[in-house]
């Protein structure tokens, strides 16, 4: 991990209406792939805005097995939560998936910029209600019984979240691994690598570039239902 100090955040005064431009002037940093952002056994040192790359959420079992819970890409704050309400959810942590940019400042700082700042506090508001509804997806998925029909399932919140769509096709534009999508929807890796081979078997998926794609997206929604 590398940091780049810059002094004093936010700069309210930009006329470029993005996060980003917003919270230009936060400490830089930058993780690289695999690395821990945030551990979720301490406090978190700020609030941190993505301004390159992939963020993982998860939690860990007592048996040492993952759990992932959300993932983040540019634009977004992590930990949200914890910066809005001061709660530090011990147990939660944030790994970059690639290579990945981020500005930092303390919540307080993310609070005062909220207050002198409609525009930025809707966005900020927006990015709580999407994390609630990425939850109630998660929650949604795992009330299929069976492997197919969890896989199919997260693939198409993934989709709708991450998705390029290209006619009929959709590649989903995040480094996601097989162990990822297992850990999203509570399943081992064998037992979900052998669901999603079915389907790049079945054609329904594909993959390019290590990314997956949906060849026919129509078709596969029929198959979930």
């Amino acid at each position: 991990m590398s940091t780049n100090q810059m002094a004093g955040m936010p700069n309210l005064g930009t006329t470029d209406e993005s996060i980003i431009a917003h919270f230009s002037d936060g400490l830089l940093m930058q993780f690289t792939d695999r690395e821990t952002i945030i551990n979720g056994l301490d406090e978190p040192e700020g609030i941190y805005l993505i301004k390159k790359g992939f963020v993982k959420a998860y939690s860990t079992s007592k048996a040492g097995n993952g759990n992932l819970l959300l993932i983040h890409t540019v634009g977004e704050f992590i930990p949200l939560p914890w910066a809005l309400d001061g709660a530090h959810t011990t147990g939660l942590f944030y790994e970059a998936m690639s290579d990945v940019t981020v500005l930092r400042a303390s919540k307080d700082e993310l609070r005062t910029a909220m207050g002198k700042n409609a525009w930025l506090s809707q966005e900020i508001l927006k990015q709580a209600v999407a994390i609630i509804t990425a939850y109630t997806q998660r929650i949604q998925t795992l009330e299929f019984r069976s492997a197919r029909g969890r896989i199919i399932a997260e693939i198409l919140a993934l989709s709708e979240r991450f998705g390029e769509r290209r006619g009929k096709e959709v590649l989903i534009n995040a480094p996601l691994t097989h162990q990822d999508i297992a850990d999203s929807i509570n399943m081992n890796r064998e037992t979900a690598s052998r669901a999603l081979e079915q389907l790049f078997q079945e054609g329904l998926l594909g993959q390019k570039d290590h990314l997956i794609s949906i060849l026919d997206l129509p078709e596969l929604q029929e198959a979930l239902s």
